[in-house]
């Protein structure tokens, strides 16, 4: 039976499986299709979906495994369809009636990052952190009963935050630091920010500290590069000892930490901290990274392996 290849998961581009020559006969001449029984739709289908997501992934230009985190969803062992347009019906069509499956995915079927979120595709790690501070934002949400409606003339009471907190990323992009690991973090800061409220924070030959309000008209890339490949200590003492209030701080880096460099004197942070994140490359170590090390808070969870995820 003639049918249209589709998915409850995401859009699908349009393709038809075909299982005989009789059903190629009913398909408008050019439409794509695939040749295969109604017993092998399940995988087909499968199979299109790992190429819509995998492709989907690739656009966010981020160096992690998304092969991986993909299979962790069960999309693996996949083997090759050949989608056919045009010609006449054989299963062994000539190459120039061949047409790959990546041919018919095109942007309007990438889905977006969101979505991919929502899919849980992306790192373990990632998705805990989005979680995590999303729970934290959502409580600091509450309801006012004396907030005024003035298209209604009435006082209907809506939604007010309690505490507006912001969180705060620590991004080591020192020379120490894998590339890989670098190009990552960077590129994701943007969305971090945005998705997190999240001030964020550039350490390596220098020390930049960019508020959330003009993270997304900074280039982070660029002033990751501007930023040399040092560890310096002098700049971020004096950020660190400016009274600020954080909700969480999400820390990416190694064992550098500024005390090591220059004559800092003594370090006295007066950052408030319910929450550090502590993502250390080296997933070996129980240390927290070294530009969190002497921040304190309430609570210091440490997220081991993440860097497996990332290629390098």
């Amino acid at each position: 039976m003639l049918q249209k290849i589709t998915s409850k998961k995401i859009e699908l581009p349009p393709i038809w499986l075909v299982e005989n020559e009789d059903d190629y006969k009913k398909l408008p001449k050019g439409l794509p299709y695939i040749i295969g029984t109604a017993a092998e739709l399940k995988f087909i289908t499968i199979y299109l979906e790992f190429q819509v997501l995998y492709r989907s992934c690739l656009k966010t230009k981020l160096p992690i495994n998304w092969l991986k985190c993909l299979e962790k969803l069960g999309y693996k062992n996949l083997t090759t369809y050949n989608i056919s347009s045009g010609g006449a019906y054989d299963e062994s069509n000539p190459s120039e009636y061949r047409i790959k499956v990546d041919d018919f995915v095109q942007d309007s079927y990438i889905v977006n990052f969101d979505r991919l979120t929502e899919l849980k595709i992306l790192p373990v790690w990632l998705d805990d952190l989005r979680a995590s501070v999303e729970t934290n934002i959502i409580n600091e949400v509450m309801f006012d009963p004396t907030l005024y409606n003035k298209q209604m003339g009435a006082y209907t009471g809506g939604a007010t935050v309690k505490e507006n907190l912001k969180n705060l990323l620590i991004l080591d992009v020192s020379g120490s630091i894998p590339k890989g690991v670098v190009v990552t973090i960077t590129n994701l800061a943007k969305l971090m920010s945005k998705k997190f409220y999240a001030d964020v924070m550039i350490t390596s030959g220098e020390t930049v500290l960019i508020d959330y309000e003009k993270v997304q008209e900074t280039d982070i890339i660029e002033v990751a590069a501007q930023s040399g490949s040092g560890n310096e200590g002098q700049m971020y003492k004096k950020i660190v000892e400016e009274p600020k209030t954080y909700n969480t701080v999400i820390a990416f880096g190694d064992d550098d930490h500024p005390i090591h460099y220059g004559k800092l004197g003594k370090l006295t942070p007066k950052f408030t901290i319910n929450t550090i994140y502590s993502l250390h490359t080296d997933s070996r170590t129980d240390n927290v990274v070294g530009y969190a090390k002497y921040l304190e808070a309430k609570t210091v969870i440490k997220v081991k392996d993440w860097v497996n995820s990332i290629k390098r």
